[in-house]
């Protein structure tokens, strides 16, 4: 992203904290029952991520990386007062860490900036220990027509990140695709529904149900253990 898309990501993602990042690191959370460990977010953005799942324990090391200075630049800044996270601007097809270094590598809303999406998830995956997670969440290129249509024509920088970034993304066929050629067989991949149990518990958190289900609609999330 140019600095002035980041800049409009970033306010973005933070008025969209509740909505966006918690039910995110919820989720991987819950699935993996991490309790310590280290945890890598791949296209960190603005650092938000980091800053969730750092906050939720110390016994988490948080690592983020980007490859625009100036995200890793906000990030830090986001993540200030935070003795538990670091951020490293890096290239995902060249990540700077030794194999299985990993107990859980995330990356949530970029994947659809990678165009070589075979040689971005094997760094991933060589990143990762054994028995860690690779959590997947990104934009859906054929998501509900009626999500789509809001940032059409894309005539703001907001609509423009909208549409673009869907267009650019990959669709759940062309993700497992990819994955069998790296030998990776039935990854959960799907959409997440908003259940009973989950509205109730982020009304409580003051997030809305509508949101809260159009998000889910718009992308899809892919969990991969390693071959």
């Amino acid at each position: 992203m140019e600095e002035i898309e980041m800049r409009v990501f970033e306010d973005l993602s933070l008025q969209n904290y509740k909505r966006w990042i918690i039910p995110f690191v919820d989720e991987v959370l819950e699935y993996t029952k991490l309790k310590k460990g280290k945890i890598l977010d791949i296209g960190a953005g603005p650092g938000l991520v980091v800053k969730e799942f750092a906050s939720r324990s110390h016994h988490f090391e948080v690592i983020g990386i980007d490859i625009s200075p100036k995200a890793i630049q906000l990030a830090k800044k986001n993540c200030d007062g935070l003795g538990n996270v670091r951020f490293l601007v890096a290239d995902v097809y060249q990540l700077p860490f030794p194999e299985r270094s990993f107990d859980v590598v995330v990356c949530k809303d970029s994947l659809h900036h990678f165009d070589n999406l075979r040689k971005a998830l094997k760094e991933m995956l060589r990143v990762l220990k054994k028995d860690g997670f690779l959590y997947l969440q990104d934009l859906r290129r054929d998501l509900p027509k009626y999500l789509l249509e809001r940032s059409v024509p894309p005539d703001t920088i907001l609509k423009k990140l909208q549409f673009y970034s869907t267009r650019a993304a990959y669709t759940k066929q062309e993700l497992e695709k990819t994955l069998r050629e790296l030998h990776i067989h039935n990854p959960q991949i799907r959409t997440r529904k908003v259940t009973d149990q989950l509205k109730k518990k982020y009304k409580e958190s003051g997030i809305d149900f509508v949101q809260l289900k159009e998000g889910f609609q718009a992308r899809y999330i892919a969990i991969i253990k390693p071959k």
